[in-house]
């Protein structure tokens, strides 16, 4: 053999021949004129006969030969090993593809230089030369292919240089023949780009090169302009999946599977909003496909591992991190103008602006991975509805909320005579609204207040001219535990506060003309009733809203220099200051019920019970409690502290206002929790974890800041600070969303599962027989109702009528005369000096005694509260209180000296001077006989009346009247408290309440002035223009 054909090794140019006759000729005339002295060139075609004629004209010394039609390109090219011998590589060719004069030559010289197996050209346009197509591309861990070149470059030989690359683009491949057919020729199931995407992954596991060799240069018939059809991108699709599962071994390959899966399901969703159905099933059929070959697969891994060399940790070096598709995707170059134009009409549109390329699809796809993660760790919450415990209680029928705020009276304590709360009013509203669905209102006002609140943070962050600031704030909110231990606890009240604290801040912010919450409104007035609206709105449920407004305004003032801002903080304090006292006045008549200013600031001022002082580190986590004592919880606190660390300008001074927010929320519940804020004010002050809503949002206000900050200022900062700052921040975020995955994993937030209705089921008539009522007593945080202090201690203790109190519970009035007698009466009996606790508390009806130690049954997650020794001591001594079977969280005693709350007696008892607890303990009242047991509502009852006194145990009101035998009987006084009714004869008797005329014209002048302040919002709202610029 001479020298030069020692440096001349034999290739054989492989062209397969799919009848691209416009391109053909120049093809063959690109072979022949290659200086390359060793080239023999053979032509696969399934239709010779189309051909021959070509190649005897351009170039004779050609080989052709015939393969079977139904052969792809894989099976036509494997054909050539029975074909041809001695050749050292084959170059396989596209038909529609030329190559430059001296192509094979600088392929082959590479090869042998380099000693790489597989070798790509540089590919231009065939029409113009100066335009780069393809340069080889690199692959990530699922197969998707990121090209090194954009296609369409101009070349300006900026890109001459060889490199390794992971596959190539196909259209002129330079091939080793050992390696061909060690590793078995091409995947003939494989079609298109996919086959050398196997063919090269395959290559480097046996331990093989590929490079892209710029001065070899072909021309391809396809421009920059070709698009991927539906039979391509099927194609591709399926082999991607083929060639991952074949390629990587077991350790890389569950997880490379895991992570495609997922993606598959986001691809899939989103396909399928954005109407490209076709794409959807092309994503779902690749899946199909490679499942339907299993055994295939298993043959092809086999084959895999028997020629492999290299581990798949060096294969993953070779390839690009993270998911190019994915990325690709948020970055706008795939996805959008293809749901552009696949959908139509005006829905159509507006879902298309969502997902077009930009900030509107980052927020599209962010919101989509959050509320599946919410829905996800409420999904058992959603399905199986959330018990009745804590605050979360029953929500009667539509009209029986309307009758409590309208009617004038209501069951609460012993009764309670005037106008309704605003709240359970419109509750009742709502429900109408819903067609009386009381059960899907109940299940939206508490499970849909925590989504409210991530939107109201997103709102409240908007303003920020990072996307990513609303990203990191929104998901620190999503990640506190107040939500959860809420839900944990029936906390109705923090849910509240987390839904409304975000609005309420981005109002004040708005109206002290914070940068950048500027903004013009039609007037003051029209910021006062939308603040003050939203404020009344809140405080029907949760008065403690209305000390947030003026915490952050006070806040707000003080960090206010100059003449401008000085002008700004005056009309920001006039808003906020006329927003509250508009919210005032839209409850004044609730507040009117409630009586004395003592009484109405004991409403808004105690908020839970009396409590040991929070410990620091678990102020500064948020009270983790069940939802995780974890050191994961300071990572919110560490996001929120490089805006202060790093910013500068107007970003550190709305950071240094969101940080003294979050400094005040802590600073109240701490001084609360230890008693200095009541030792100020004089007076009980017990705020709960109320105050840490307020610091969470302004800790996520904060944190928002941190994208904005590290973009403009770091640099400003010194290099140790920053990066130091920039890794906390990134790890603490990263550590927060991953422990809220792992805690949506039970479905329920670790809400419990049943409620006391279960363990209670027997004090429950279902207004069927006498009426009665059940006295509970326990801790403020485990009953089913808002009770009132009783005795000492934590104690507490409410009532209910005819078994488990409903939502209108969670609202009582000033305490009556009669109520203050069922407390006396509760206290005498409870301190031990008396056995007859049930004579005592027969004149109000009450039946049953619950004694509450847990919010919930002892076999479901719940708030345990132990109840002292002395009250159990005390209960367990009274001889007419039985104790009955039920579950260990409540202690039930039926009271065998009670008499129903509407009642006569068959012999003559004496009734006078019965209101002194001494007279009571020694009359037994067991003997009255059940009446007017047909209950219409709370304001009607209806039955047959003996002719004497009927006793009433509601609290004495005039309105009530007794009708019997055509005839309108007023009350009399009884007990000191309730009231006797005159049967003048025996027969069927109705016993109502009329409402007062005053009632009617409160609620009349209530609902007016709140459609006056709705209609000054909304105008407000449609009115204003925000001028606010970017921080």
């Amino acid at each position: 053999m001479t020298s030069e054909l020692k440096a001349t090794p034999p290739v054989v140019a492989v062209l397969v021949s799919n009848g691209v006759e416009v391109a053909r000729a120049r093809v063959l005339e690109s072979l022949r004129q290659q200086n390359y002295k060793n080239l023999q060139v053979l032509v696969l075609s399934s239709d010779p006969d189309v051909v021959k004629e070509t190649i005897a004209g351009v170039l004779p010394k050609a080989s052709l030969s015939e393969v079977a039609e139904e052969r792809s390109f894989g099976g036509a090219a494997n054909h050539v090993g029975e074909l041809v011998s001695g050749a050292a590589f084959y170059l396989f060719l596209r038909d529609d593809t030329a190559l430059a004069e001296d192509a094979v030559s600088r392929l082959v010289d590479q090869a042998l230089e380099s000693n790489a197996a597989v070798l790509g050209p540089k590919i231009v346009n065939w029409n113009d030369e100066s335009r780069i197509l393809s340069m080889g591309y690199l692959v990530d861990a699922f197969g998707v292919e990121s090209a090194f070149v954009e296609a369409g470059e101009l070349d300006q030989q900026q890109h001459d240089r060889v490199r390794e690359a992971f596959t190539v683009s196909g259209e002129a491949v330079l091939i080793r023949t050992d390696l061909f057919e060690t590793i078995g020729g091409f995947d003939e199931r494989l079609e298109g780009f996919t086959q050398y995407l196997d063919f090269c992954w395959r290559a480097q596991i046996a331990g093989a090169r590929v490079l892209v060799v710029p001065a070899a240069v072909a021309y391809s018939l396809h421009d920059e302009s070709h698009t991927v059809g539906e039979s391509d991108r099927r194609n591709i699709l399926k082999g991607r999946q083929h060639v991952v599962a074949k390629c990587y071994g077991w350790v890389y390959l569950l997880p490379v599977l895991a992570g495609s899966l997922l993606l598959a399901i986001l691809e899939l969703g989103y396909s399928v909003l954005t109407l490209r159905f076709s794409h959807a099933r092309d994503v779902m059929m690749s899946w199909v496909w490679t499942v339907l070959r299993v055994g295939t697969l298993w043959k092809a891994r086999r084959q895999v591992a028997s020629t492999r060399q290299i581990r798949d940790r060096e294969i993953r070096r070779r390839q690009a991190p993270g998911s190019t598709r994915l990325k690709s995707f948020l970055q706008g170059q795939i996805g959008g103008d293809v749901a552009l134009r696949a959908i139509s009409g005006r829905a159509g549109h507006h879902m298309a602006g969502i997902f077009a390329p930009g900030e509107r699809r980052k927020a599209a796809i962010f919101w989509c991975l959050l509320m599946t993660v919410i829905a996800f760790g409420t999904r058992h919450l959603l399905s199986q509805g959330v018990p009745a415990y804590g605050q979360f209680g029953v929500f009667p029928d539509a009209n029986s909320m309307l009758s409590q705020y309208w009617s004038g009276w209501r069951e609460v304590g012993v009764g309670v005579s005037g106008i309704g709360p605003a709240g359970v009013g419109l509750l009742g509203l709502a429900s109408w609204v819903l067609f009386g669905s009381t059960e899907l209102l109940r299940d939206l006002l508490i499970l849909g207040l925590f989504p409210v609140g991530l939107i109201g943070m997103w709102r409240l962050l908007t303003p920020i001219d990072s996307i990513w600031g609303r990203v990191v704030g929104t998901t620190l909110y999503a990640t506190l535990p107040l939500p959860y231990n809420a839900l944990l606890q029936g906390e109705w009240g923090i849910l509240l506060l987390l839904a409304a604290t975000p609005f309420v801040m981005h109002r004040v912010a708005r109206a002290y003309r914070v940068s950048p919450y500027g903004g013009h409104s039609r007037s003051i007035f029209g910021e006062i009733a939308s603040l003050g609206l939203l404020l009344a709105l809140v405080s029907a449920y949760e008065p403690l809203i209305l000390m947030f407004p003026l915490v952050a305004g006070l806040v707000l003032a003080l960090t206010c220099f100059g003449g401008a801002a000085v002008r700004s903080a005056a009309r920001g304090s006039a808003v906020v200051l006329g927003a509250v006292m508009l919210s005032l006045l839209m409850h004044l008549p609730w507040l009117a019920v409630l009586g004395e200013s003592d009484v109405a600031l004991h409403h808004f001022l105690v908020r839970s019970s009396a409590q040991e002082p929070i410990a620091a580190s678990e102020l500064l986590r948020f009270l983790p409690g069940a939802f995780g004592d974890s050191w994961i919880l300071w990572c919110p606190l560490f996001v929120s502290v490089l805006p202060l660390l790093v910013g500068r300008e107007k970003r550190l001074k709305l950071a240094v206002i969101a940080g003294l927010i979050t400094v005040a929320g802590f600073g109240l519940c701490w001084t609360s929790g230890r008693g200095w804020l009541g030792d100020l004010l004089g007076r009980e002050v017990s705020l709960g974890s109320g105050p840490l809503v307020f610091a969470a949002v302004g800790l996520c206000w904060s944190a928002g800041m941190a994208p904005s900050v590290f973009k403009r200022d770091a640099f400003l900062a010194p290099s140790i600070v920053r990066r130091t700052a920039a890794l906390v921040s990134c790890a603490s975020l990263l550590a927060a969303a991953c422990f809220l995955l792992y805690e949506s994993a039970d479905g329920r937030w670790g809400a419990p599962t049943n409620d006391l209705r279960v363990a209670l089921s027997l004090l429950d008539d279902r207004d069927v027989g006498p009426s009665y009522r059940v006295l509970w007593l326990g801790a403020p945080e485990v009953l089913p109702l808002r009770g009132t202090p009783v005795g000492t201690g934590n104690l507490h203790m409410g009532t209910s009528v005819r078994g488990y109190p409903d939502i209108g519970h969670q609202w009582h009035s000033a305490p009556t005369h009669a109520y203050q007698q069922l407390e006396n009466a509760v206290e005498i009996g409870l301190s031990g000096n008396t056995t007859r606790m049930g004579r005592l508390l027969a004149p109000f009806g009450i039946r049953y005694v619950a004694l509450v130690k847990r919010s919930t049954p002892s076999f479901s997650a719940g708030v345990a509260a132990p109840v002292e020794p002395r009250v159990r001591q005390a209960l367990g001594s009274q001889l007419d209180l039985r104790p009955l079977a039920t579950d260990p969280s409540v202690v039930v005693l039926l009271n065998e000296s009670w008499m129903s709350s509407r009642s006569q007696f068959s012999e003559p008892v004496r009734l006078v001077g019965l209101d002194e607890p001494g007279e009571l303990v020694v009359t037994d009242l067991s003997t009255g006989i059940p009446v007017l047991n047909d209950r219409r509502s709370s304001r009607e009852q209806r039955g047959f009346v003996g002719r004497g006194e009927v006793l009433v145990s509601e609290s004495f009101d005039a309105n009530w009247r007794l009708f019997v035998d055509g005839q309108n009987v007023a009350p009399e006084l009884s007990f000191g408290w309730a009231m006797r009714f005159e049967s003048p004869s025996e027969g069927p008797a109705a016993l109502w309440h009329s409402r007062p005329d005053s009632v009617a014209d409160r609620a009349v002048i209530q609902i007016v002035l709140w459609l006056v302040v709705a209609q000054l919002a909304l105008s407000e709202r449609r009115g204003q223009r925000s001028i606010a610029g970017p921080v």
